[in-house]
């Protein structure tokens, strides 16, 4: 009786042991496969939402369900570099953007709708620097007087939460969904802020007259 028990015990923690590595191992691989669907913010145009060195999981899976506001890694330029910026315009809506007092002001109207809003993004007014410019040219750049443009089938209209200092859609125009890699919405690093990304932009219903 003593003998089986002493073998049980030993079956017990060889089946612990076991157990454990396996665990270990698939943490490990939770952890690189995160790191290898990741992207490193590089500069300084989402701040103060995300910053430069910040790791982000990239959502690839929800690439084709792409909402307002979210948080995209996109390819742009003929260099296709990626950058993080956050959807204001999807397809069909029509945007533009003047300035009041200095700070921008954008206006949207969703696709399929006649109801006219502002976009409310609390960073833009804590990031107005020199890139001041109306908008928009057909393109979805920025050009030299406040005229509404229409977001063309299959693309988006991206800004950065660091207004003045972000070189986004108004700088490279509208962009392509194939050229969007995934969602950004859970941050990787730094450990001290991981977890969700904040959102601090939504829309804010105004008066027809205020559109014009």
């Amino acid at each position: 009786m003593m003998g089986r028990t002493r073998g049980e015990a030993g079956a017990v923690r060889h089946v612990l042991g076991w157990s454990a590595l396996v665990a270990f191992l698939l943490a490990l691989l939770a952890i690189v496969a995160a790191l290898a669907f990741s992207v490193h913010v590089k500069g300084h145009s989402m701040e103060p939402t995300v910053h430069d060195g910040d790791r982000l999981l990239v959502q690839f899976w929800r690439r084709g369900d792409v909402h307002r506001f979210d948080l995209v890694e996109a390819r742009v330029g003929v260099a296709k570099s990626p950058v993080v910026k956050r959807v204001v315009g999807l397809p069909g809506d029509t945007v533009s953007v003047s300035f009041a007092d200095g700070k921008p002001v954008v206006r949207l109207t969703p696709a399929g709708s006649r109801t006219a809003y502002v976009v409310e993004n609390g960073r833009w007014s804590e990031q107005v620097g020199d890139r001041t410019a109306p908008c928009c040219n057909p393109d979805g750049t920025a050009g030299t007087a406040t005229t509404r443009v229409v977001v063309p089938a299959g693309s988006y209209w991206l800004l950065g939460d660091n207004w003045g200092g972000s070189d986004d859609s108004r700088t490279y125009g509208f962009v392509k969904k194939a050229d969007i890699g995934g969602v950004l919405d859970r941050r990787l690093q730094p450990l001290g802020s991981f977890g969700r990304v904040p959102n601090p932009a939504r829309l804010a219903k105004v008066a027809h007259a205020a559109q014009k």
